[in-house]
């Protein structure tokens, strides 16, 4: 089964097939236990130990290393086709709908309406399990409409901004 794990903004694939292990089309060792009654694993990679405090939230896991935080999701190749559907299905070609990609509060909105961005500004800054994130416009163009303000909490899929792509 082949699966892709993204750890700060950074993805990796990884294929299982039975005891062999792939990461990025290169042989593995792999192996990661849970330690019993704890949120730690320990993952031995290639002869190396390493142990890491990890707990599950609604969209993947919360990986504790070295005293900071991230965010790591993994999805088979099946979500990620659906994903990839999905997106196309809700854009319908045109982009710029920004969604909360998860449950949490909105910190700030860095935007307002009649703003001109480009593809990768900053329009939201999200406040969830602890960790901000900046959710950026995922195409240049017009901010026509933002639907949330500082302050106010946010369901997963909630319309938060919309732009207008250029063009």
């Amino acid at each position: 089964m082949k699966y892709v794990v993204t750890v700060a903004e950074r993805s990796f694939e990884v294929l299982l097939n039975g005891g062999e292990v792939v990461v990025d089309g290169r042989d593995a060792s792999a192996k990661l236990t849970s330690v019993p009654d704890t949120p730690l694993r320990e993952l031995v990679y290639n002869g190396k130990s390493s142990t890491y405090a990890m707990t599950p939230d609604a969209d993947g896991w919360l990986v504790l290393v070295g005293g900071e935080a991230h965010r790591m999701q993994v999805d088979d190749e099946r979500t990620i086709r659906l994903g990839k559907l999905s997106e196309r299905g809700e854009r319908g070609g045109a982009g710029g709908t920004v969604k909360a990609p998860m449950p949490g509060l909105v910190l700030r909105v860095e935007v307002e309406e009649g703003d001109a961005v480009s593809a990768g500004d900053g329009l939201v800054v999200l406040e969830a399990m602890k960790m901000e994130n900046e959710i950026k416009a995922p195409v240049s163009g017009k901010v026509t409409a933002i639907h949330v303000d500082g302050g106010q909490a946010v369901d997963k899929g909630m319309v938060m901004v919309e732009v207008v792509p250029e063009g």
